[in-house]
């Protein structure tokens, strides 16, 4: 069952952006139209907390995120994802590894790609970013076997 972020987004503020995930065997597929602000964030956190809980994924699982349009976002949302991740880690064990896909054509993807692997290494994922679903895809296979580390 999906997920859509503006079903968790809560007080006055709309999120900006567009995000949805749903659970495909070991892999937590998300969706993303950005730009995103704090609120959308904050609601990618409750929505994904929510399917963790409603739908666990295994033990060894990972995250796919494919971008369209733009995948830039405030100082301030990138500080809100910092403290999802370590909420995160806290609720359950968190994914082994995290891919982005997002082609060329997406806004900021050459300056944000960097910051968001900066993020996720420092709490822990495997970070990759990809151009393709079907690469993201194999490399994600590839993180989740037993002997990946």
């Amino acid at each position: 069952m999906k997920r859509d972020i503006h079903a968790f987004v809560r007080g006055p503020f709309h999120a900006h952006g567009q995000i949805e995930m749903w659970r495909e065997g070991p892999i937590i597929r998300l969706r993303g139209q950005g730009p995103f602000n704090r609120e959308a964030v904050q609601g990618l956190g409750r929505a994904m907390k929510d399917l963790l809980t409603s739908d666990p994924p295994p033990e060894r699982f990972g995250d796919i995120l494919t971008l369209s349009v733009s995948m830039v976002t405030s100082p301030e949302s990138m500080e809100e994802l910092e403290r999802f991740l370590q909420r995160m880690a806290q609720h359950r064990r968190p994914p082994v590894a995290v891919a982005y896909v997002a082609g060329p054509d997406v806004e900021g993807r050459d300056f944000m790609m960097p910051l968001f692997e900066t993020l996720y290494l420092k709490h822990g994922r495997r970070f990759g970013a990809f151009e393709t679903l079907e690469a993201a895809t194999a490399w994600m296979h590839q993180q989740l076997k037993p002997d990946a580390g």
